[in-house]
């Protein structure tokens, strides 16, 4: 935990599981509560995150070792760049809420690269405060996929998405690169899902809340039925 600095929140789950979704009322709840946000996500918006966006998005073709290493040089440019990075943010006291980091890393190349190799190439990223996963089975996840979009990404049929549900509680499990560990069942409404995050959060919240210095009292702390 980093004292007086911001904290670094990153949210996990396959693709269509609600990370964005969860992320942004997580980023109303905290804003409404006179905390500084600032929202990313992983690829970046970077130069490399363009190109692995493009991998991910099949108009580019590298091979699996190839994208790993991408992945791994767009996350530092995405934590230590000097002009927009995540760690000049937390350092600022701004919170940075993250749309994958590295466990996304280790779940989705984890079938064709070796772990260990992974956590070699991601050894100096920031470890997040805290980790929330959305735990969304895989057909209601290609369910919701295939009603936001027609085309196709890289890892967006079901047995991959069956393969990847597999290795991310796997490297969960392992509580690398995690920090504090909340789940919630991403299977759930939109709002269900929410109450179920912020009831975790909060317990997290009430046990440094005078080292982050934020002014929440016990009533601050309600969920509002609007978010």
């Amino acid at each position: 935990m980093r004292d007086e600095k911001g904290q670094f929140i990153v949210f996990e789950g396959l693709d269509g599981a609600g990370t964005s979704t969860q992320l942004a009322r997580l980023q109303r709840w905290l804003s409404s509560r006179g905390v500084a946000v600032e929202v990313t996500k992983e690829p970046s918006s970077g130069p490399l995150g363009a190109m692995v966006r493009l991998a991910i998005e099949t108009r580019l073709a590298l091979d699996p070792k190839t994208l790993a290493l991408a992945f791994a040089a767009d996350r530092v440019d995405h934590i230590e760049n000097q002009i927009n990075g995540v760690r000049k943010a937390l350092d600022n006291g701004r919170w940075v809420l993250c749309d994958r980091y590295v466990l996304s890393s280790l779940a989705y190349q984890g079938e064709e690269v070796d772990i260990e190799w992974l956590l070699a190439i991601n050894r100096f990223a920031l470890e997040p405060d805290v980790t929330i996963f959305v735990d969304t089975n895989a057909e209601n996840c290609l369910q919701r996929i295939r009603l936001r979009s027609s085309s196709v990404e890289l890892y967006d049929s079901y047995e991959q998405l069956k393969k990847v549900m597999r290795n991310y509680r796997r490297v969960v499990a392992q509580r690398q690169f995690v920090g504090h560990l909340i789940t919630v069942n991403g299977n759930e409404a939109e709002a269900s899902v929410f109450e179920e995050l912020i009831e975790q959060f909060q317990e997290w919240l009430t046990k440094f809340v005078s080292q982050a210095r934020i002014p929440l009292s016990p009533t601050d702390l309600m969920l509002p039925e609007s978010l």
